[in-house]
């Protein structure tokens, strides 16, 4: 069973419940990332420096390895910027979700 858990115009991330898995769907494809691969594909798109992007006389796209498989994803900087979105927004739901996990836990057996 697929949950989404975060979406934006042109992508989504969702997560597995029977893989436990999480799924970005892009550019009509779904790639398929385990936690750990999912925090390090994170770190690689926000710790990308745009100010150097924007600023370079290089090509305004850059070329990102999926740390889990031989897949490379190749974003421009509106699609970098998109990422980031989607991730930060991503994170910021998991994290919302443990929170009230926490409180749901800690309310139910303090009866």
């Amino acid at each position: 069973m697929q949950e989404e858990i975060y979406k934006t115009k042109s992508a989504q991330i969702a997560q597995c419940s029977h893989t436990d898995s999480f799924l970005l769907k892009f550019d009509q494809e779904e790639i398929s990332f385990k936690l750990c691969d999912l925090f390090t594909f994170r770190k690689k798109i926000m710790t990308l420096d745009m100010v150097e992007l924007f600023d370079s006389s290089a090509p305004d796209v850059e070329v990102f390895h999926l740390p889990h498989c031989d897949r490379f994803l190749v974003l421009n900087i509106h699609e970098i910027l998109q990422f980031r979105e989607l991730l930060n927004g991503t994170f910021d739901t998991l994290a919302l979700n443990s929170s009230i996990q926490k409180i749901l836990r800690k309310n139910v057996f303090n009866f």
